[in-house]
Parts: structure tokens; sequence; C-alpha cells
């Protein structure tokens, strides 16, 4: 099994030390004229530590306002959004906005939105997931008892235990999954009576789809129902049926492809799950731009939001280190930047430089500062929304809205 290291402060010192000396610049291969925008959609005084982010088919926002018990949107639109009035631009609140009582949200984690306008909530502290039906404001539980355990599979989900969990998504057939985060499992709950990811499964009760229950990393890079996860954070499901998993206590994204391929440079068989952005179980320096995405030199150290982008690239936001990373499903221009197929690059924030020092010793900004950022979304356009809990804010890079 491979293990963190965990001494931090010889990371920060090689790694960020030169930061707050130089300028936001735009990151090698980009043309000054083809460097994206960046856009403050919710500035500080708003939001209280956001964390997940998600965008419906109409382009509106919803954002796991944490600290604030919350859920907001940020409407395309003028219109009614789950039975508020709203106006564009304009932040208006669709669930929670109490931390106690009957109709309070335990600090949401994680959101996802459904083809049909249904709005799932991860609450991490409460244990369980809601939802929120159009038209209404009334949150129904979806998953988890309130208490924090595991009490097996195959159980109503309402009747079924989870643990911390911190992030929930939902495919085009309305099946939700969830980020089991402390059980070390990805959990389904299908709409359907259906096969999924090898398994019989009953619509609207709980499966475990990733994990063994054991946190580690043992089994990966083999078969799905026997690979260990370590702490998942975060989970996306792409326009394939392919689950994706950051796994925070591995430092790493994981993917269980619908059907055997090559995914970000990494071969996995169908019913498999295999390592596609980091990888080595440390804390470690990403070196420089343009290096294969599970090198050694293509460190994670804080994955926290994943999405999956028009083009198919992989985005990740890590905390630790001030940045959203993409790999590029195949090579080509992304973002106004020439990438290729596999590789990891900095989209925005910290991106470590060679000094005379040597390789990765100083740090320069690619576009914009960030703190600690979270919950992450990508537009039909290619634009990216990204919630920074360190600095209360959501932004997008790139043109159109969020």
């Amino acid at each position: 099994m491979r293990r963190r290291n965990l001494p931090l402060a010889t990371l920060a010192v090689a790694t960020l030390a030169a930061v707050a000396a130089v300028a936001d610049v735009a990151a090698p291969g980009w043309a000054a004229a083809a460097a994206p925008g960046v856009r403050t959609v919710v500035g500080p005084g708003v939001l209280d530590a956001p964390g997940g982010i998600a965008l419906d088919a109409a382009g509106d926002l919803f954002v796991a306002d944490t600290g604030h018990c919350r859920v907001v949107v940020v409407p395309a639109r003028a219109g009614t959004i789950d039975g508020v009035h709203v106006r564009a631009g304009q932040v208006a609140t669709v669930a929670g906005g109490t931390c106690s009582g009957a109709a309070s949200l335990g600090h949401p984690s994680g959101v996802a939105v459904d083809a049909r306008g249904n709005l799932f909530i991860a609450e991490a502290t409460a244990q369980r997931v809601q939802v929120v039906r159009p038209g209404t404001r009334t949150a129904v539980t979806v998953a988890g008892t309130g208490h924090a355990g595991f009490n097996g599979d195959g159980l109503v989900a309402s009747a079924a235990q989870l643990d911390q969990p911190n992030a929930v998504a939902v495919d085009g057939a309305g099946d939700v999954f969830i980020a089991d985060t402390a059980n070390c499992r990805v959990r389904v709950v299908p709409a359907r009576s259906a096969t999924l990811f090898g398994q019989a499964m009953t619509a609207d009760r709980i499966y475990t789809v990733a994990g063994t229950g054991v946190c580690g990393t043992t089994g990966q890079g083999g078969p799905l129902s026997s690979a260990q996860l370590w702490n998942p954070v975060a989970v996306t499901i792409d326009g394939a049926g392919d689950l994706l998993v950051a796994d925070s206590g591995d430092q790493s994204v994981l993917l269980a492809p619908a059907r055997t391929g090559t995914y970000y440079g990494t071969t996995i068989g169908g019913g498999d799950i295999g390592v596609v952005v980091g990888g080595t179980g440390s804390y470690g320096p990403y070196l420089a731009d343009g290096l294969t995405a599970t090198g050694p030199a293509a460190e994670l150290n804080d994955p926290r939001g994943l999405a999956v982008g028009p083009t198919g690239a992989l985005f990740v936001t890590d905390g630790f280190m001030h940045t959203i990373r993409v790999v590029p499903a195949t090579s080509g221009m992304l973002l106004g930047r020439a990438m290729t197929g596999g590789d990891l690059y900095t989209v925005a924030g910290a991106l470590p430089i060679k000094t005379a020092v040597g390789l990765g010793d100083g740090t320069q900004w690619v576009l914009t500062h960030m703190e600690t950022p979270s919950g992450l979304a990508v537009a039909s356009s290619g634009a990216v929304s990204y919630a920074d809990a360190g600095l209360d804010t959501v932004r997008v890079i790139g043109a159109g809205t969020p």
C-alpha cells in the first residue's frame, strides 16, 4: 500500500516561497490575446467557505454555501427556480439558510443537478444526501439516516447509513452517486432497476460501486469490486458513463470506465479502476506543466473538485497547492493553449517554475490568485467555474456565462 508523507513545511517552502512576489501572468504556451479572462461571479461577503458547485442545463450555477448552511443559485436569466423568483446574476437561496431546526441543512458540501432540474445536496456533517424537486424549496432525504456509519448495501437508501458524504453526482439516467468519504466507498442510488458497473440493482436502494470499505490503495489498476479507495471526496460521471473519483487519501484521481480503453494516457479495462492523475500517494512537488499526469512529477496534494469538459478534458482543483489542473483527453487547443493529451497542465492558480536553485523552486500565478479552490463545473462553452473556499468567492475562467 502506498502511504502519504506528511512533512508539509518542506513542500510549502519548495513550491510556494516565491508566490507573493510574482504578478498574475499567463502560462507558457499562451499568446497574450488568447489567454482567457477571469470574472468574479460571487464576491466576498456573500458566501462562507463555499464547497461544491454545479450547473444545470439552462446555465444556472448552484453553490453549496457551506458555512451558511444553505445552497444558493446564480441564475442565468430571470424566472423561477425551485419556487424562488430570481433575477439574472443575482444570488438567491434555494435551500437551507439556517444551521439548526427542522428546515436546516447540515453544512452542505456538494451539489448536483439532473436533467429534470432536481437539486441534490450532500451534507457531510448531517450524514445524508437530500433532493429539492423543481418548484419546491423542501428538501427530502434520498440517502442516509443522519447517523454516521455503514449498515450494508441493498437497503432502501433512506435507511442506509453514510459517513461524511462529501459529494454527489448524477448521471444521464438520474442515478445518484455519492462520495461516502469516511466509509472509503462510492455508492449509488439507481433511478430505476438496472445493471450498473456489473451489478444488478433495484431502484431507490443503495449499493457500493467502488471501494471495499477498507481505506487504502490495494487493488487499484484491477477489478473494481476488489479495489480499495482512501477517503474519496469528489465524484463525477462523464457522458460515456465512466466513473471518476477524487481520492484525497492517495492524492489521486481514479477512473472506472464503462468499457476498455485508454483514458488520459492510461489504459484501463472495463470493470476495472485505475489512476489517471497523480497516484504516488505522497505530498510532493508538482514540477512543471506538460508532464504525464501519472508521473512522479505530476503530484496532486489536495484534490477537492472534479469536472469533465465538453471535449473530455478532466479538470481537478488542488486546494493545498492553490490551483486548478487539467488533463486533456486528446491533443489540441484548450482555453487558448496548445496541450498534449494525457499530460497535466495548470489552468489557473499557482504554477511552479524554474529558478536559479532548480526546477519547481519558485512559483508564479497563472491568470488569478487562489486560496483554496474547491468545487468545479465546466459549461458546454468550455468556461470553467470554481469556488474558492478560502476567499469566499466563485469565479469563472473563459468566455461566456458560467
